[in-house]
């Protein structure tokens, strides 16, 4: 083979290498925007019943938390929240962090349900220790 020729087969295939490149970066792209524009729409009870399902993760249970507090702080039916506490404190992933932050966050936002999520947080606890 001729050096010409030597030259110009190098010269195609780093044509079709940066082509190749290319066309993987905009594939890659096109995935990563379509993964962004499609949200999970996020309610009260798709929350609930991550904290309610046994097969639930600690990083689940910690995002679970984050979002009620942030979206949904505000008690208005107590019985809800009380049972969360308390499914949330016999949860076999959970930790004592996330049952505090909740707790406080739920006191910080609803000080008039204080001796209520109190006594739902003992409830939990109590039944915590029979496991």
């Amino acid at each position: 083979m001729d050096k010409t020729t030597l030259v110009l087969v190098m010269a195609g295939l780093l044509v079709l290498f940066i082509a190749l490149v290319f066309i993987y970066v905009w594939i890659g792209r096109s995935k990563k925007e379509t993964a962004v524009n499609v949200e999970e729409v996020v309610t009260f009870e798709t929350i609930c019943s991550v904290i309610n399902s046994t097969s639930s993760s600690n990083v689940q249970l910690n995002r679970a938390v984050a979002t009620i507090i942030e979206h949904y702080g505000q008690i208005s039916d107590f019985g809800a929240y009380g049972g969360l506490l308390e499914k949330l404190c016999i949860h076999p992933a959970t930790d004592s962090k996330v049952i505090l932050r909740f707790q406080k966050a739920l006191i910080a936002a609803n000080p008039k349900y204080k001796e209520q999520i109190e006594k739902a947080l003992k409830v939990g606890l109590a039944g915590r220790d029979k496991k």
